[in-house]
């Protein structure tokens, strides 16, 4: 694997571990997704909305729109707002990061936001996970990795400030993606993050 190909990784996501105030019954999420869609909610196409409730620590319930899918997702048995981008995306991959990372904001403020959900989901603000969505361009191994890291880093750094989070990599297993898991010192609200994205 060529760094080339890892640097052209595009297929990305950001993750933000959920706040429950009350337990979310997901297919809840359906009518309120698809009023999303008909007010064009978040800043992607969106298309559909597709449910995984069926499947173990699977993808939950998501939006799918051309550019990438938004989901309230049980990946790893956690719940979490996530965000992947499925197009080019603009920029070297701090700066796809970043984009990719103030998409799963807005879903975040959406979700803090909605009256039906009457305050029931927040995001939790001390830690978040990006990975790659494909494992050709963005294999977890030790060159995927070393492109991955300072990336992520750069994003941190941007939305925490230097020396106030911690990275690691989730799990050099190859069969697993690639995923970076930034530990943040004190969480930060989503309207503070999103202006440190702006």
């Amino acid at each position: 694997m060529s760094s080339h190909q890892t640097g052209e990784l595009h297929k990305i996501g950001v993750k933000w571990p959920a706040r429950e105030q009350a337990p979310l019954d997901l297919l809840d999420l359906i009518p309120i997704y698809h009023r999303w869609i008909s007010e064009a909610a978040l800043p992607d196409l969106l298309i559909d909305v597709a449910e995984y409730t069926h499947v173990p620590h699977g993808p939950g319930v998501l939006i799918i729109a051309f550019e990438g899918n938004y989901a309230y997702d049980e990946t790893g048995g956690e719940r979490g707002v996530v965000y992947y981008s499925k197009q080019p995306l603009a920029g070297d991959l701090a700066q796809r990061l970043a984009a990719v990372a103030r998409k799963s904001l807005l879903a975040g403020q959406r979700f803090e936001q909605d009256a039906a959900l009457g305050g029931k989901v927040g995001l939790a603000g001390d830690r978040l996970e990006v990975f790659s969505n494909d494992r050709l361009a963005g294999p977890n191994d030790a060159v995927g990795w070393a492109l991955l890291e300072p990336a992520v880093t750069a994003l941190a750094t941007r939305l925490f400030g230097a020396g106030k989070f911690r990275v690691e990599r989730a799990s050099p297993d190859p069969r697993e993606r690639l995923t970076a898991i930034v530990h943040v010192d004190r969480p930060e609200t989503i309207d503070t993050l999103l202006s440190r994205l702006a």
